[in-house]
């Protein structure tokens, strides 16, 4: 994957992590009780796991200079801002455990994943249905009546549960799944909310 490539999809990454999440906070859906400590492992990724069990999984980006300064604040256990890390599975990491793969992003906050989000290649899927049966079935999750029509304009749809929400999605010849921690982002909203707020309020005219 190339740098431009890879820019790209942290920009699309952080981008989606600070809008659609905190203004769409989802309520959880019935027939889904999953938490952050019980949200599917996802190809060794999970939330909640640590900077150090992250780099574990991608060894190889410790050794790209340019991502000095990203991994040093990923690991800090201070400020509320997320570090969004890119990763070349062919790479980064174990070619045989990411095939099929051929991105993944992460944010992490305070030491521990947020959010991460794989892209596939190889298999069409015909409808969005028919990646979500896939997905239910690989990872254990609500059938496909479970999830609802997300907000994305290529085909999408998400699984809404307790302070966590899974997405899958397609895209030509590609597929994609992500895991958020809903509640860091409603955070982020009512701390932006609260600081607007204070603006209006110290306003003089």
């Amino acid at each position: 994957m190339n740098k431009l490539a890879i820019a790209f999809f942290v920009l699309a990454f952080v981008t989606l992590s600070a809008s659609s999440q905190a203004s769409n906070p989802y309520p959880a859906q019935t027939g889904c009780n999953l938490t952050e400590a019980t949200a599917p492992r996802v190809r060794g990724l999970r939330l909640g796991m640590t900077t150090q069990q992250l780099l574990a999984v991608f060894p190889g980006i410790t050794k790209k200079r340019d991502m000095k300064d990203a991994i040093e604040k990923a690991k800090s256990a201070t400020g509320n801002e997320a570090v969004s890390l890119a990763f070349d599975p062919a790479t980064d990491g174990d070619a045989q455990q990411f095939a099929g793969v051929v991105s993944v992003a992460a944010a992490v906050v305070k030491g521990r994943v947020v959010d991460f989000s794989i892209q596939y290649s190889g298999a069409t899927w015909r409808t969005i249905d028919e990646w979500v049966a896939k997905v239910s079935e690989a990872l254990k999750l609500p059938g496909k009546d479970a999830w609802a029509t997300g907000s994305s304009e290529h085909p999408n749809k998400v699984l809404r549960c307790d302070g966590i929400e899974i997405e899958a999605g397609i895209q030509g010849s590609g597929a994609s799944i992500r895991v958020t921690n809903t509640e860091y982002f409603k955070a982020i909203e009512e701390q932006g909310k609260a600081a607007e707020e204070k603006k209006r309020r110290d306003s003089k005219p």
